[in-house]
């Protein structure tokens, strides 16, 4: 609807924090439809111009390669070969509107193309019924007075177990 799209396009940019190395997606090398892919030690300094796509409601919902579940209307997308998680700030250069998202997934497959983006990210960026449109990303890093910090999904879940009583959390952890 009209109002969702509205209030797609006004999605505060996530914060940029340093984010631990998922567990999971960030293998040297990776293989889907009979071709290897590289991912990048370190995502520092990366930028790079190319075509984006978005993709929604057929993976909303699915699990990603970082092992977060994929939400169509949070401002995530999805790269081949930079380290997961990581942030960058994705502009269309038809018109100039840029955001901020948190790559997280691995994708997209086509040739073409070199980020794939959710779709209140497309949609922010105002090519959502185009589907794709030339982009610049850049990636951003954290300042360095911060702290990294934990993915929220991890906190979320020593909150809730703190909720419950229970006091020793650490074994909890390392799960996260």
């Amino acid at each position: 609807s009209l109002a969702e799209l509205s209030q797609l396009r006004q999605l505060p940019n996530p914060k940029v924090v340093a984010l631990e190395p998922s567990a999971t997606g960030n293998k040297p090398e990776y293989e889907v439809w009979g071709k290897t892919y590289s991912v990048m030690e370190s995502a520092q300094g990366y930028q790079a111009e190319g075509v984006a796509s978005w993709y929604g409601a057929k993976f909303h919902g699915r699990r990603t390669s970082s092992g977060e579940v994929y939400d169509m209307y949070r401002l995530t997308a999805a790269h081949r070969s930079l380290p997961i998680p990581v942030f960058a700030r994705v502009t269309n250069l038809r018109n100039g509107r840029s955001t901020i998202v948190k790559i997280n997934d691995r994708g997209p497959f086509h040739a073409k193309r070199l980020i794939d983006l959710s779709f209140a990210a497309a949609v922010k960026l105002d090519f959502h019924q185009a589907g794709t449109a030339p982009v610049h990303i850049e990636v951003l890093q954290q300042s360095s007075s911060e702290e990294p910090q934990q993915e929220p999904a991890c906190s979320a879940k020593v909150l809730a177990l703190l909720a419950f009583g229970h006091t020793c959390v650490a074994g909890f952890l390392g799960s996260c």
